[in-house]
This record gives C-alpha cells, sequence and structure tokens, in this order.
C-alpha cells in the first residue's frame, strides 16, 4: 500500500479509537450517576467498535515499517487482532443473546453469559484486553525515534498492565458487591484505562500525520 495512503487511514483510524474510547469513559462516568441498561449498552456499542479501529490503525503502523522493526508492527498486529477477536465476541453477545434472550434461555445459562466479574464473558474479555496490551507492548519496540518517545512510552506503559488484566478474573472479587453484582470499582478502573489509552490513541494520529510529511 502507498505509504501516504496508509498514514491517512491510520490516522483516520486513530482518531476513532479516540472518540470511542471518550464515549466509553463518558458512559462508564454515567453509569456510576445513573446506572441503566441504556447507557450500559452503549458503552458495549461504543467498546466493539474499539477493537477494529485498532485493528486498522495497527495494521497501518505495521504498513509503515521497511526495516527490521516491521517484526515488531507484525507483532502489535497479531496481538490487535487477537484482541478484537475475543472483545467483539463478548460485546455482541452483550448486545443480542443477552439483551433479547431470543431462544428464552434459563437463568442459570444467562448468568454465564452476562458480563459481570468473575463470569465466563468476564474471564474471556480480560484475556482479549491482555492481548491489547500486548500489542500496545510490541508498538512500543517499534518506536525508536525521538520525537515518538512520549508515545512509546504510555505504549509500554500500557503494555505492562497486561499482567493485572491476565489477572482479573481470578481476582475478579474485587469487582463485586457482597451480593455478587458488579461494584463501582470496575468503572473506576475502566476510567483510568480509558484516561491511558485517550493519549495512545492521540499520539498515533501524531505519529500517522509525521510520517505522512515525511514522505
Amino acid at each position: 500500500m502507498n505509504k501516504n495512503y496508509s498514514s491517512k487511514i491510520g490516522r483516520t483510524a486513530a482518531g476513532m479509537v479516540a472518540i470511542e474510547t471518550v464515549v466509553f469513559a463518558v458512559s462508564l462516568a454515567v453509569e456510576l450517576a445513573i446506572p441503566s441498561e441504556f447507557i450500559k449498552n452503549l458503552g458495549y456499542i461504543a467498546s466493539l467498535l474499539i477493537a477494529p479501529s485498532v485493528v486498522v490503525m495497527m495494521a497501518c503502523f505495521y504498513d509503515g515499517f521497511r526495516d527490521e522493526r516491521k517484526i515488531f508492527g507484525l507483532m502489535a498486529l497479531a496481538d490487535a487482532l487477537i484482541y478484537a477477536t475475543y472483545c467483539m465476541t463478548v460485546y455482541f453477545l452483550q448486545l443480542s443473546v443477552v439483551a433479547f434472550n431470543p431462544l428464552d434461555l434459563s437463568t442459570e445459562v444467562m448468568r454465564a453469559l452476562i458480563f459481570n466479574p468473575g463470569s465466563p464473558t468476564f474471564a474471556v474479555d480480560m484475556l482479549g484486553y491482555g492481548f491489547l496490551c500486548l500489542s500496545t507492548l510490541a508498538a512500543g519496540f517499534g518506536l525508536t525515534d525521538a520525537k515518538d518517545k512520549a508515545l512509546r512510552a504510555l505504549c509500554f506503559f500500557h503494555g505492562a498492565i497486561a499482567l493485572p488484566t491476565f489477572a482479573a478474573p481470578i481476582i475478579s472479587g474485587i469487582f463485586r458487591s457482597a451480593e455478587g453484582e458488579a461494584n463501582a470499582v470496575g468503572n473506576y478502573v475502566l476510567l483510568f484505562w480509558c484516561a491511558v489509552f485517550v493519549p495512545i490513541a492521540l499520539l498515533f494520529m501524531r505519529y500517522f500525520r509525521q510520517q505522512k510529511s515525511i514522505e
């Protein structure tokens, strides 16, 4: 692909990631004040859209390399694809099967499908987000120019979050109330994640813009 074209697509995808993550953050904040199924589903929709946007962003990141660093771009893309597969599956289940229950599934089956800390879908989601962290970690190793220092640092920091993310299903009790329902801790953790990931997306926009200007 022409690098100029790749940079434009990458910049657009990174912008979409930033917007979708902000929408997700707003849904989390509103849900803390006014819990509702509509707000929760809005968060699922935003999260569902973040995944393909990240994949396109990392595909353009990989396409921009013409040297030995290309392997890090490929690793970032591969991890992004794994993340998207797991997480999009979880959110699509919430917006379709869980929201409408077209087969009139039993309460026991629905408990396994509903996104709640400790559930199978929660574990799959955390597995997916762990690979998103690994995707940015790989991208960080591919960023060696001085002008990309801030993006590189944030990619490494976000990459380090992979460890607690993979561990989240094991320690899911901290995200549940005494009644077994999701408490506010998860929302605050996710708001922190948004505060890290939005700058990453914005800096990727700058990265692609600078790539275009170099050509």
